[in-house]
């Protein structure tokens, strides 16, 4: 059967689909919250370990390493919960998201979610990981190699140091979403008038999370990092050959189950 795309809004179905999205919306916060629990108590070591490769003369009990605002610390340390945990629950949200949007899809529509939720759900951790074993050392060993005042010792920020890693990370997430999700929209041939359906939309939401959600130490780069993160994605995308016929709601090209 092909799903319903009258657009007569039946209420009572509006209401079933607003109450699978409240209970989608429940099951992720309480896993969520579980999650967070968990990487609570496991964080400081993992941010320990990071510290371990991270390219900094710090000392060798890390006497050159500094937290000079315990709130900005407890800031840090909770964002690298949150990611974490995020990062665990990425497989689940990808499920729960299928299921609940296939019914009201095409099957290309199908097969794009599908392909989008699959690459997301693999690249993003992989990039995460690759980031932070290796971009963000190499990009600290770049700066300090640069030049440090002489005869000045240097200290370290530890929560400023993963305020830069976080940054970085959620600009790479937020980028590598983008990208393949209009990569994939061309693929599919979700095509119209030569440019990707919902392109606009997608690059302003996804500029405008870079603007509100950057740290502190990104200020005076937000709206410059969000044009390039998304230049970048589009010009990318574009890269993209468009593999299917054109598809169009209105149009008899899609196939039916």
């Amino acid at each position: 059967m092909t799903p319903d795309h009258n657009p007569k809004v039946d209420p009572g179905r509006f209401v079933v689909h607003l109450e699978e999205l409240n209970s989608i919306a429940r099951k992720a916060a309480f896993v969520m919250l579980l999650l967070c629990i968990f990487w609570s108590f496991t964080a400081n070591q993992v941010v320990s370990m990071w510290l371990e490769i991270v390219p900094l003369p710090i000392g060798p009990n890390n006497e050159n390493l500094s937290v000079y605002g315990p709130f900005d610390w407890i800031q840090m340390r909770w964002s690298v919960v949150i990611l974490l945990s995020m990062l665990t629950m990425l497989p689940m949200v990808s499920v729960m998201t299928y299921n609940f949007a296939k019914s009201g899809l095409f099957p290309r529509e199908r097969n794009w979610l599908t392909a989008v939720l699959i690459l997301t759900t693999t690249v993003v951790p992989v990039s995460i990981i690759i980031i932070w074993a290796f971009g963000i050392p190499a990009l600290i060993d770049f700066s300090r190699i640069s030049g440090t005042p002489e005869g000045i010792l240097v200290r370290y920020d530890a929560a400023s140091i993963l305020s830069l890693g976080l940054g970085v990370t959620w600009v790479m997430v937020v980028w590598s979403i983008t990208t393949i999700t209009l990569s994939l929209s061309r693929i599919f041939g979700m095509v119209s008038s030569g440019k990707t359906r919902f392109r606009n939309r997608l690059l302003t939401i996804s500029s405008g999370i870079i603007i509100l959600t950057l740290p502190v130490e990104y200020d005076g780069l937000k709206l410059i990092i969000a044009i390039m993160m998304a230049l970048l994605a589009d010009v990318i995308s574009q890269t993209a050959p468009v593999k299917m016929s054109l598809w169009s709601p209105y149009g008899n090209n899609d196939s039916t189950i």
